[in-house]
């Protein structure tokens, strides 16, 4: 799937989704969009799939 980002200098292109992890914690990107419209990093609620699995206490009902 190809996520469209738009970097710090204003250019906006599409980027493979399994890259945008690594250019969000590189800062190479200021914005990308969502289907819902653009999301601005260091100010929007961002998901990371670099941060690992959860190491707190399992709250779900089985």
């Amino acid at each position: 799937m190809l996520v469209r980002v738009r970097y710090k200098d204003g250019r906006i292109a599409l980027i493979p989704s399994n890259g945008l992890d690594e250019l969000i914690i590189m800062s190479e990107i200021e914005q990308f969009e969502r289907s819902a419209g653009w999301v601005t990093v260091g100010k929007d609620p961002i998901r990371s799939t670099l941060r690992g699995n959860y190491a707190g206490i399992e709250r779900r009902k089985r």
